[in-house]
């Protein structure tokens, strides 16, 4: 029965939505011969759940409930709940159904206060749609299919630390060997990101020690915490490495810099808040691998990964901060050489540009718009590959087929362009009035040309 039956969403072809939209599809339902049915029921939940059970006063994960156990532990929080019967229900007597195709069209607010959609080991926030076959005397028959839902997470609306870079510092003496300390000091260019981006990563090490450093290791995690409220409240977290870059080692008695890129994978926005049941944030963390005898110098810094990026608002010396190296590049160059003009083969320099000329001296004077983002091509949407999971129904009076569900997420081209670039920002220049005279002086009227102070200003060419 469930193969004959087919969920799919309008115009969505990923099953994506925000908060705030509505969930708009259709139900198409084949039969091949005649059935006996009291029911069709379609049902769109949305909710998060945590459940485990300690064992040897460990957290063990599991997919069933089983609130007779002890030491089983279980919170949940429902979204949405929408039920709609596209025939009969539970109680109706039983029909027979002809063989054909039936279509049903469905539609579904999402709530704005919806978390967006995450999948773990101890938990998980799920979006169902789930098609219910109510029949006589048997289990009934399900088909379930997921769909993604986003909250969204604006960085330019947050907190403006985000912007600023982050500096963090680990020093670790090892007295009982009589050595001297290893220093690490890490400084990220900021501290929100978009999965796509390139995040990039400065370290400098000062070994001191008579041990050398083997290698320096970099990575993304993302944490997610548990709570749960049955029996009683427990929590839980597990930790997902995202991605992973090594650096060469430091010898003793040397120091070194390094400058490593990693690339944010598709995955969900930062949610701390919004759920009291699965709560997910990151952390960049970076550690010093030492020899056996020695604890490992690290640094974590904590960061917020959203889906709408930090807009470029000038060109790189605006984010100059002295905390930063002046060797660090900025996390998106690409996207300010473009926005400040450099190395676009759309701006040339002409003999009608030439009046636009850098100032000296600090004479001249020039304005920069505000908001100068460069247009961003639209997002991707790329599956979390570790976050798959089988959303099938595990109630034992229910006849479910194994259904995989994996969450996709906008995935954007913020450091790169696969679009012509944009023209140069706008700028407004105050040209002293003696340089005009000169340059009139020079091309005067015995030529046929007008004079310095008839002279017509030639229109940029550059459209603004």
């Amino acid at each position: 029965m469930s193969n004959n039956c087919q969920i799919t969403f309008d115009q969505n072809e990923h099953g994506t939505y925000f908060t705030g939209q509505v969930v708009t599809g259709k139900v198409i339902v084949n039969l091949n011969k005649t059935k006996k049915l009291r029911g069709i029921k379609l049902q769109i939940s949305g909710y998060a759940c945590a459940q485990w059970r300690r064992k040897h006063g460990r957290a063990v994960p599991t997919t069933q409930h089983h609130p007779g156990r002890k030491r089983y532990f279980m919170g949940r929080e429902d979204y949405i709940a929408s039920t709609t019967y596209l025939m009969g229900s539970e109680q109706a007597p039983t029909t027979n159904i002809e063989a054909g195709t039936y279509t049903y069209t469905f539609a579904c607010p999402i709530p704005n206060h919806c978390p967006s959609s995450f999948e773990g080991v101890y938990g998980h926030i799920r979006y169902v749609a789930k098609v219910m076959f109510i029949r006589p005397g048997a289990s009934n028959r399900t088909t379930n299919v997921g769909f993604t839902v986003l909250k969204l997470l604006d960085l330019n609306q947050e907190s403006k630390m985000l912007r600023e870079p982050a500096t963090s510092e680990s020093m670790e003496y090892f007295c009982f060997m009589h050595t001297k300390l290893v220093h690490m000091k890490v400084t990220l260019q900021q501290q929100g990101y978009v999965p796509g981006q390139f995040m990039l990563v400065h370290a400098d090490v000062r070994n001191n020690s008579s041990s050398d450093c083997k290698k320096l290791m970099i990575m993304i995690y993302l944490h997610a915490t548990y709570t749960s409220d049955m029996p009683a409240m427990q929590i839980v977290s597990e930790k997902i490495l995202l991605t992973k870059r090594e650096g060469g080692g430091v010898l003793h008695n040397c120091q070194k810099s390094y400058t490593e890129s990693l690339r944010i994978p598709a995955t969900a926005p930062t949610c701390e808040h919004l759920s009291k049941v699965v709560r997910v944030s990151y952390e960049v963390r970076i550690v010093a691998v030492m020899n056996w005898l020695m604890a490992n110098p690290k640094v974590i810094i904590p960061i917020t990964i959203g889906n709408v990026p930090l807009a470029t608002v000038g060109p790189a010396s605006r984010f100059g901060v002295a905390s930063v190296p002046r060797d660090l590049p900025c996390t998106s160059a690409r996207a300010i050489e473009l926005a400040s003009g450099v190395n676009n083969p759309g701006y040339e320099l002409t003999e009608e540009l030439e009046d636009y000329e850098l100032p000296e001296d600090g004479d001249d004077e020039f304005e920069i718009e505000d908001n100068l983002a460069p247009d961003l091509p639209p997002p991707t949407y790329e599956q979390a590959m570790f976050m798959t999971a089988d959303i099938a129904d595990t109630d034992a009076n229910t006849v479910s087929e194994a259904t995989r569900f994996t969450p996709r997420y906008p995935v954007f081209d913020v450091d790169t362009f696969q679009s012509p670039p944009p023209n140069p920002p706008q700028k407004r220049r105050r040209r002293r009035r003696h340089r005009a005279e000169q340059r009139s002086d020079k091309k005067e009227a015995p030529q046929g040309k007008l004079s310095g102070e008839e002279k017509e200003f030639v229109e940029s060419p550059v459209e603004i």
